[in-house]
């Protein structure tokens, strides 16, 4: 196993982009935001945070880079299996575009839904719109160059 050299999405001709990435990758905003302006509208990743981690972070981490983007954020864990050598948190989960949790599963083996709807997208960037007052005269445009 190696790590990738570049962002993986997958256009869905009926739906839209969706960017795929680990569980890890959430911690890098930049990712993230390539992703977004690239056109992605959901941004998915499997991953298996630990008690540790996934008690601190796993929410905070999907809320804040679905809040960043204002793109929907899927997060997918394994149940938890606490014989198992390695006890993921789960809590499989789905946020919305203004950082709302839309569902969310707890340890146990289960399946999350959500109906993700593309005008969610647009009413939140229009009630703040971060795509338009971006400050691409102070920072680079991350984005550009992928």
């Amino acid at each position: 196993m190696t790590a990738g050299d570049n962002i993986t999405m997958v256009d869905l001709p009926e739906y839209g982009k969706i960017a795929v990435a680990i569980c890890y990758d959430i911690r890098f905003p930049e990712l993230a935001t390539i992703a977004a302006r690239k056109g992605a509208f959901l941004l998915l990743y499997p991953g298996a945070f630990n008690l540790t981690t996934g008690a601190l972070h796993w929410s905070l981490q999907a809320r804040a880079r679905a809040m960043d983007n204002q793109v929907y954020v899927g997060l997918c864990s394994p149940a938890r299996d606490m014989k198992a050598d390695y006890n993921a948190w789960g809590h499989s989960m789905i946020v919305d575009p203004n950082a709302g949790v839309i569902n969310e599963l707890d340890e146990n083996e289960g399946i999350v839904y959500a109906d993700l709807d593309e005008n969610k997208i647009k009413e939140t960037r229009k009630g703040i719109p971060l795509y338009t007052q971006r400050r691409f005269d102070v920072y680079p445009d991350i984005s550009k160059d992928f």
